[in-house]
């Protein structure tokens, strides 16, 4: 098992540039090859999960060249006839709910998979969305998880209902793939949408390459394809990632600016920044860059619904660590079927730092102090969890000294984070 020393730290001072975002760039990805004509997607994100997204998309058909500022894409996406194509999503629920409906509405023959852990996440669903609307899946396994076997070119036009309640993804996976089929969809969830924010960046980016978005009523959105003109993409700067910035300030006290994020933005942690406030950071937001500033002694603990903004959970309680009281983070049922139960996993983790923290069915409990207390110096878990890790990182400015595992698992995400982290750090 690998670790990563942390040693202590004094404070946090400087200026970062935010990573770009995730979100957008894998939806940049899939509309780009779903493109007849070439277009550059300008500072896209190199991570494992987009990574794995593109070398699918190749094997769809696509083909990406890399360009003076990011990436030509060069569609589009379809195999007809020959043998069937394996897509290997690798750990990215984002790619595979993605790829799931792209494979129906494109011609070729395909088996979805991916890491043991993305074959344990759900989606049924999505599926059952799909086939409503006559798409060919069939399970390779269990029913309502990966692998699948898909015929493509399967897809037809017309009005479906998905459940949305434990995934948005679902919900931005069928208005990514509606203009790749004649007429479009109309796509309405059936029940509340959880991360609903995702939602809007996913029509945002289609709106940006050119296609139409209508809303009907229900809350049903009608998606179809454009006469793209644009030749390029930027990629906006993530605030998922941006967060743990900000809130180190917050525990380690000092001040920190993030460029390169957009205010307001549909960016579903963009949200998360008020709850940041309302803990007791100081977040002044001008223009592309956000600036926090703060100490552990001026936290509060906080009560909120977190389920739409549910990836910076982790990251509020970290902070909540640090916040003498009670916080509550509720409406986060969702979290157990991420990369990890990131339920269960932010309990373990906020105990192995001396917190105390109690995951409840669709709630996280965070009772914290000042500076939590773990007895020696404590070996953080991060459950190969991007995110995990990142919160880890938090937990370990406030410690004597901690060994954080697996650090490599940011790499999903954001595979500079330590070293961006680093040079904020003020120690000695």
């Amino acid at each position: 098992m690998d670790y990563l020393a942390f040693p202590p730290v004094r404070g946090i001072r400087g200026t970062i540039a935010a990573p770009p975002s995730k979100s957008a760039t894998n939806r940049a990805l899939v509309l780009a090859a779903l493109r007849s004509d070439p277009v550059e997607l300008v500072r896209p994100l190199d991570s494992e999960d987009t990574r794995a997204l593109v070398r699918c998309l190749e094997s769809m058909g696509a083909k990406f060249t890399p360009s003076e500022r990011g990436l030509t894409a060069h569609g589009p996406v379809g195999r007809s006839g020959g043998a069937q194509v394996v897509l290997d999503a690798g750990s990215s629920g984002t790619a595979a709910r993605f790829l799931a409906a792209v494979a129906a509405a494109v011609p070729g023959r395909y088996r979805l998979t991916g890491s043991t852990r993305l074959c344990e996440r759900p989606m049924a669903e999505l599926v059952t969305a799909l086939r409503s609307a006559g798409a060919s899946i069939e399970p390779a396994g269990r029913e309502g998880f990966l692998p699948l076997v898909i015929s493509g070119k399967t897809l037809r036009s017309g009005g479906l209902t998905v459940d949305a309640t434990r995934s948005s993804q679902f919900v931005s996976a069928l208005l990514l793939a509606a203009v790749a089929v004649e007429g479009g969809l109309s796509v309405e969830p059936s029940g509340p949408v959880v991360s609903a924010p995702y939602v809007e960046t996913t029509l945002e980016t289609l709106a940006a390459f050119g296609h139409r978005v209508r809303r009907g009523n229900a809350g049903a959105i009608a998606v179809e394809r454009g006469d793209p003109a644009a030749s390029s993409y930027s990629v906006p700067g993530d605030w998922s990632s941006a967060l743990p910035y900000l809130a180190a300030a917050g525990i380690a006290g000092g001040e920190v600016e993030v460029t390169g994020l957009t205010s307001p933005s549909s960016d579903a942690d963009a949200h998360a920044a008020d709850v940041l406030e309302a803990m007791g950071v100081a977040v002044e937001r001008r223009g592309g860059s956000v600036r926090a500033s703060g100490d552990a002694r001026s936290l509060r603990p906080v009560s909120v619904d977190a389920r739409d903004f549910p990836d910076a959970v982790p990251v509020l309680a970290a902070l909540a660590a640090h916040a003498e009281g009670e916080s509550r983070f509720r409406g986060v049922a969702h979290l157990r079927g991420k990369e990890s139960d990131r339920l269960a996993a932010l309990a373990a983790l906020l105990d192995a730092a001396g917190a105390n923290a109690s995951a409840m069915e669709d709630e996280l409990v965070v009772t914290g102090s000042p500076r939590p207390s773990a007895v020696g110096a404590p070996r953080l878990p991060t459950f190969d969890d991007h995110r995990m890790a990142m919160a880890a990182a938090l937990l370990s400015l406030s410690s004597s000294g901690t060994l954080i595992e697996n650090p490599g698992c940011v790499s999903k995400s954001y595979p500079a984070f330590f070293r961006d982290l680093e040079t904020i750090l003020v120690r000695g």
